[in-house]
């Protein structure tokens, strides 16, 4: 039986000539894996590299035990922790000194280390520049000692010019790969790097895990992408003045930035994200102006049975989520955090049963006639009666289904429920009650958008001229072109299109002669202000210009007497709101709507 001892080694495959991955041969070559054969014959390893991943993994693999050695770290790299570190050679030229690594891990013989040190300690120096010559270029022709002797300080040279270009070539690869491009802060993969350098069973309790979410929604509806881009920056900024030395401050998704904050208690942490948010909500952007941000805060303490960071971040997040939709400064996560991301997951896997058992139930708030307050349309909303929790609203369902990349399918099952909704009434004989559907710019942008639609509508027979597509106005920060052409589209086939929240963003109404809309809703902000001297000169402007353009005006969100008299006044055409009509079940609209028209459903 041999009495031979199996390594396994988890090399650097980007490292040539020291340690590189050939994929012709399937195997490692260049000076470590050569002087590793060499100490597998004179001693009683066998060593073999693990496959090579398409990443480095050789931290993960030492992280789980898999391997014995780490190859390929240079002088200055970052070494994983629980290694013992065995220098293979050192070479120093004009005056700078560099030297090459390997890392032993806890899975290793114990008697490696010593056996290997001994190894690389023999080792003449004569040896290491041969393999790197013959590993870097051709063979030199025999030229007698002395052509050995510039050689073998060529090679040093060479080495020493390796080392230094290898070190900068990572250093720059690794900041371009950890690095966020808006706001320059590190991102999800500089938290992993430093949050598994620094927490650890010991200080894990002490952390708070820190999100600052930040509503980009809203700053690309009202000032584009460029100043969203310039506040986000502000914020970094902002964020980077108050952290300590001892804090991760990084920029982990669309909507926030992530605080990793060493903090000996609860009450230390709220008044620190406190003076935080203050602070950026009085930041002064480039042109002067106070960076309008709508900005919360999430914060999740670290526990002692944590290990997915992954899991820390999303806790946080979605306190800083509920926090900004609630309108405060900040959440701590909670049972309460716990049980509606239960919820959710909940929600998440039964969606597609429940739109294939019709679960989502077509409700319909109505519109009237500005002048007579007679019921003329109506919106398509969609409600989820669940089986086991009842009938959920669209602020439970419709945030995860937009996360998840889901909303397209519950766009296009109101829709379906819509056209049968209009079908129900023209088959009795009323044709001028209109319906408006409203989708999610992801909807509405796809280039497929305008075929699904014409197929579900195609399937019944009322006038097309009675469904409105609604769409809201950020969509066309990202999307202007398949947005345009998708509207042609379904102009050409008579849907008519109206624009959702306009005057919440930065839309003018010159645009609006770039694109085939036929009317404008105007947002419920403009009509909270109806009753100030500014708000009602804004609106009658609003409305006196979109009448010239021919287009219809519409009012959303109209819950008071004033509104609806302030409204008549400067000629609105269409009203919506609590006022007149809640959101009511399709039957319940169906039997209004039939005994306005006199037919019987």
């Amino acid at each position: 039986m041999s009495d031979r001892v199996l390594i396994y080694v988890a090399g650097n495959p980007d490292a040539y000539p020291l340690e590189y991955y050939d994929e012709a041969t399937e195997t490692y070559q260049g000076v470590i894996p050569e002087l590793l054969a060499r100490f597998s014959a004179q001693s009683r390893y066998d060593v073999v590299y693990y496959d090579p991943q398409k990443s480095d993994q050789r931290e993960h693999l030492a992280q789980n035990l898999q391997v014995d050695l780490l190859s390929g770290y240079a002088q200055g790299e970052e070494i994983p922790g629980g290694c013992i570190t065995v220098q293979l050679f050192h070479t120093e030229y004009d005056g700078e000194e560099s030297a090459y690594y390997i890392c032993i891990t806890q899975a290793a013989p114990d008697t490696l280390a010593e056996e290997l040190s001994a190894f690389f300690a023999a080792l003449p120096q004569e040896s290491v520049s041969g393999i790197l010559m013959e590993a870097s270029a051709p063979p030199l022709p025999h030229q007698g000692f002395s052509a050995a002797i510039g050689a073998l300080a060529l090679s040093t040279a060479l080495l020493a010019l390796l080392f230094r270009r290898y070190r900068k070539l990572l250093r720059k690869a690794q900041k371009d790969l950890e690095c966020d491009e808006t706001t320059g802060l590190g991102n999800l993969d500089y938290l992993q790097r430093y949050y598994e350098q620094l927490v650890n069973d010991k200080t894990r309790v002490l952390y708070h895990m820190i999100c600052f979410y930040v509503d980009t929604d809203r700053l690309s509806r009202q000032a584009g992408s460029q100043l969203r881009d310039e506040t986000l920056r502000c914020c970094a900024v902002v964020l980077q003045e108050f952290a300590a030395s001892t804090d991760i401050l990084t920029r982990v998704s669309e909507h926030g930035f992530v605080l990793l904050r060493l903090s000996p208690n609860m009450e230390q942490t709220e008044t620190f994200i406190s003076t935080v948010l203050e602070k950026i909500r009085s930041y002064p952007r480039a042109d002067g102006t106070l960076a309008d941000v709508r900005v919360s805060a999430g914060i999740y303490p670290l526990r002692e049975g944590d290990r997915d960071l992954q899991e820390m971040i999303f806790n946080a997040s979605q306190a800083a989520r509920s926090a900004c939709q609630a309108g405060e400064n900040f959440r701590l996560f909670s049972d309460e955090t716990q049980k509606e991301l239960r919820l959710e997951q909940e929600l998440r896997l039964a969606v597609d049963q429940a739109l294939e058992h019709g679960e989502f139930q077509l409700y319909i708030q109505f519109y009237v006639d500005a002048c007579t307050h007679r019921i003329v349309g109506g919106e398509a909303l969609s409600r989820w009666l669940h089986p086991q929790k009842g009938l959920l609203s669209p602020h439970v369902f419709v945030p995860m289904l937009e996360r998840e990349g889901l909303v397209y399918k519950l766009d296009y099952d109101c829709l379906r429920s819509a056209c049968g909704f209009l079908q129900k009434l023209s088959d009795q004989g009323v044709h001028s009650f209109f319906l408006s559907c409203n989708f999610s710019r992801e909807t509405f942008s796809a280039a497929d958008f305008p075929t699904r639609c014409m197929e579900i509508i195609d399937r019944y027979q009322f006038p097309r001229e009675l469904l409105i597509f609604e769409l809201t106005e950020s969509a066309w920060v990202k999307h202007s072109a398949q947005i345009r052409e998708n509207m042609l589209t379904l102009k050409k086939y008579g849907v008519k299109i109206a624009l959702d929240d306009f005057g919440e963003g930065f839309t003018s109404f010159s645009d609006l002669q770039q694109y085939p809309v036929d009317g404008i809703k105007l947002d419920k902000g403009l009509i909270d202000n109806v009753s100030t001297k500014n708000g009602i000169a804004i609106l009658r402007a609003m409305v006196q210009v979109g009448h010239e353009l021919g287009l219809t005006i519409l009012a959303e969100g109209v819950e008071q007497e004033a509104q609806v008299l302030a409204l008549q006044q400067i000629n609105c055409d269409v009203i919506q709101g609590f006022w007149f009509y809640a959101p009511m079940p399709e039957r319940e609209c169906a039997a209004k709507v039939l005994e306005q028209f006199s037919g019987v459903f």
